[in-house]
Formats: structure tokens, sequence, C-alpha cells
């Protein structure tokens, strides 16, 4: 009896070990395939991996191992599963043909005049008044000398070049 319970704990294990390998072999292969890695295994892809992808990947590789009675038949009617309970078989006839997208994409693009349809802003722009300098300003009451920028001087530097007045005055 014990030999008995012995070797089904070592079966189950042993089951668990080698799913676990499997579906990690697996999914590795579908991540360096969707980067469209090659035969050479593209570097990159294979350390964006390790980077990345790894632990979840060892992670899930994990549970299905200790899960392997459920796991292996999904593994083994993958595509039936993902058809029938993913609905996955519906899902590619349901994309929109990419020329008919780039296509919609610029009937908009045009009738809202973005991306190469943009055309000059057809509205003249408002500025608000600009204070010309020197500004002279009487203290309160009315009674004094009166305080402001000596004439022929500009406030900034900019109006002493000869540019035009900034929007907003530099505050001294």
């Amino acid at each position: 009896m014990v030999l008995l319970c012995l070797g089904v704990v070592a079966g189950y294990a042993l089951g668990g070990l080698l799913t676990a390998r499997t579906v990690f072999r697996r999914e590795r292969e579908r991540f360096l395939r969707a980067g469209g890695a090659r035969a050479v295994a593209d570097e990159r892809r294979v350390g964006t991996f390790e980077r990345q992808e790894r632990q979840q990947t060892e992670a899930f590789a994990l549970c299905a191992g200790a899960l392997w009675p459920v796991a292996l038949p999904v593994l083994a009617l993958h595509g039936l599963v993902g058809a029938v309970a993913l609905d996955r078989g519906r899902a590619a006839a349901l994309r929109p043909d990419p020329q008919e997208v780039a296509a919609r994409i610029e009937e908009l693009e045009r009738e809202l005049q973005l991306g190469p349809h943009a055309g000059p802003d057809p509205r003249p722009v408002e500025h608000p008044p600009v204070v010309q300098w020197p500004v002279e300003v009487r203290p309160i009451g009315g009674r004094g000398p009166r305080v402001g920028t000596p004439s022929g001087l500009s406030r900034c530097p900019e109006q002493r070049a000869g540019a035009a007045p900034s929007r907003y005055p530099r505050s001294a």
C-alpha cells in the first residue's frame, strides 16, 4: 500500500514536471515567434524574454504543472478549446481590412483638415492690446512726481532692440 501511494505521488510529480517543461517551452517559442525571430533566435528578442517575460512564464508553467491532469487535455486540444471556449475563430473574421481602415483614416483627416490636409488657420489671431512704454503713473491722490520709465527708454531689452513688445511685461 505504501509503495502504491509513493508511486502515485512520484507519477504525479513526474507528470507535473514534464507538463511544466512543455508549457514553458511553448510559451517561450510563442513569445519569440511573435517578435518575428527567425532561426537565429534574434538575440535582442531572447534578451527581452529573459528580462521581462521569463518570471511570468515560469509561474504559469509551474501552475500548469501542478494542475497537469487538467492542463494536459487543454494543451492537447488547444485549437479546439481556443475556437469553442475562447471564441477565437470569429475574431479574425471581425478584423477590418487594413486598406479600408487606411481609407477611412484618410477620409477623416481630410474632413477634419488634419495631417497632410491641414491648411492655414482661417481665423484671424486676436492679440490683446499692447501697452506702450513709457507709461507714466501718478502716486495715489495725484500728488507728487510722476513715476514711470524715462522717455526714450524701453522697459525690456527686446523693446530696446526694436522687437515687438512682449505679451506679458517682465516683473522688475
